[in-house]
């Protein structure tokens, strides 16, 4: 479960269950905050360094009855090579794997939205 607090500075935190608990880790923090259409934030890996991090930039545009989301994840250029957040890809084979990742994404929350 991603959960976020609202407002520029705001946490953005993964909840997860184990076997023996549920975990939280604090991936990143909003640097954005324009309602309803913008929302920006520091994104860190579980596996990130310290001085690794990534920045995603959503925005929602109303088009008629639907919304139009775009995603930009900026950042991953600065990440070593064989980073692990990689998985062993370089070039496009990576950039299609944060591609799909990002469609997995966005079409649960379209589910979501829909059910």
């Amino acid at each position: 479960m991603l959960l976020f607090e609202a407002g520029v500075g705001g946490r953005l935190m993964e909840q997860f269950e184990t076997n023996s608990e549920t975990q939280v880790h604090v991936t990143g923090s909003i640097t954005a905050w324009e309602p309803p259409h913008r929302l920006a934030f520091i994104w860190r890996g579980a596996n990130f360094a310290a001085n690794e991090q990534t920045e995603v930039e959503i925005t929602f545009e109303a088009l008629g009855n639907s919304t139009q989301v775009t995603v930009h994840h900026r950042g991953w250029a600065a990440l070593r090579g064989d980073h692990p957040a990689r998985h062993g890809l370089q070039g496009a084979a990576f950039t299609r794997m944060i591609g799909l990742w990002w469609g997995d994404l966005i079409t649960a929350l379209r589910e979501k939205v829909a059910a």
